[in-house]
């Protein structure tokens, strides 16, 4: 029994699981090259055996989907990748660089002297940040006048974090880029993938959506959310993205089963990709931070939030492609080659492309907190078997 094996049955088992089910697959250019799921759909008193079509709500994992669909916003000439954003996302030119914002809750900001552009919202440089990981602006939300909203629009309209394109910070850009991947389109950010996205991989309805409880036939092969507990068992828990009532976020509510996700990975590694220009995935690939600069080190701050997207890298090995993390150097402790585009989502969902082998991957569950322990053991064990098995045939 392999390691992997051995920690699937550990860790999944029914009664005493501290993972309550996963899946992991890997695929090529011509199909599924790999193939593991194991546990259950839930910690009921009877769960279902995990089923490969269970509906996974994909958080930030979110990101590069609509990562992919502003890209292909620029490949049918809508825009481009250096123009300033606000032609499309005027709200976003009013957005200002803060100073500081004092105990008493006064706000010492000035104008950004670069204008914001798709590329920095591919690449997280574009000064937004998420408020609740960011201190400065939790207080910013605390003024008298804030009030919460679920828009888009207005739920992110929050100030900048450094200079556009001078810093790294994750954050709402990709909420954003979903916003002006509808307006170009004057339809929903859902219809849009439906249109470009999912039809032209020739997957079946009902298609992946940003408000899963509208869908009822979807909502019912969602694998349950857990949560650790302090104790290190699990409880079960309501995700906070996945379900916006009043808005899509690109960012992070996305559902869709693994099947769904996989297909947009398998493209993007075809000898003919259907979604993108060749040559914008090429883009994709190629590192978009300077070495050794203010981003790099922005982004390596940031280490815990990536870490199990990439593997066992070296600091100076990561750096950031239009879409996600982007590894410039080998993890030899699992074997992997370098040249790896990867991120992840909160519910502990990971992929990853390494175009120059040809090989895809994605992992999923459904449990917080991000990067927990046993998840991460298992998606280390995954990768080094896999690569083991690639590297012996």
């Amino acid at each position: 029994m392999s390691e992997f094996d051995r920690l699937a049955e550990e860790y999944t088992n029914q009664g005493t699981a501290s993972v309550h089910g996963f899946m992991a697959k890997c695929v090529d250019k011509d199909g599924e090259i790999y193939s593991k799921i194991a546990g259950y759909d839930s910690i009921s008193p009877e769960p279902q055996p995990l089923r490969e079509d269970a509906v996974l709500k994909v958080a930030s994992a979110s990101k590069f989907i609509t990562s992919v669909a502003l890209l292909q916003c620029i490949d049918q000439g809508l825009l481009a990748l250096n123009e300033p954003i606000s032609r499309i996302l005027p709200e976003v030119a009013e957005l200002k660089v803060l100073d500081e914002i004092t105990d008493s809750l006064e706000i010492k900001h000035h104008p950004p002297r670069n204008p914001i552009t798709a590329r920095h919202l591919l690449t997280h440089t574009s000064g937004m940040g998420y408020w609740f990981l960011n201190p400065s602006l939790m207080k910013w939300r605390k003024r008298p006048e804030f009030k919460p909203s679920n828009l888009v629009t207005e739920r992110y309209a929050t100030p900048l974090l450094y200079e556009p394109g001078e810093g790294w910070m994750y954050g709402s850009s990709l909420d954003w880029a979903g916003i002006a991947v509808r307006r170009l389109h004057n339809t929903t950010l859902e219809d849009y993938m439906i249109a470009h996205i999912w039809k032209p991989l020739n997957r079946p309805a009902p298609y992946p959506t940003f408000k899963v409880s509208k869908k009822p036939e979807y909502e019912a092969r969602l694998m349950q959310g857990l949560e650790r507990t302090a104790e290190g068992g699990l409880k079960e828990t309501t995700f906070v993205f996945g379900n916006n009532a009043d808005d899509e976020e690109g960012g992070k509510d996305l559902a869709c089963t693994m099947g769904d996700y996989l297909a947009v990975l398998q493209d993007l590694i075809s000898d003919s990709p259907v979604l993108l220009n060749p040559s914008t995935v090429d883009l994709m690939f190629t590192p978009q931070l300077p070495p050794s600069s203010p981003q790099t080190d922005m982004l390596l701050q940031w280490k815990p939030a990536w870490a199990i997207c990439t593997g066992p890298v070296k600091d100076e090995d990561v750096n950031h492609g239009l879409g996600g993390t982007l590894t410039l150097g080998p993890a030899e402790e699992i074997g992997q080659p370098k040249n790896v585009l990867c991120w992840g989502g909160a519910s502990n969902v990971v992929w990853w492309i390494c175009r120059d082998e040809g090989v895809a991957g994605f992992f999923a569950t459904q449990m917080t907190p991000f990067a927990d322990k046993k998840v991460l053991e298992l998606t280390t064990a995954w990768r080094k078997e896999f690569w083991a098995g690639r590297k012996a045939r």
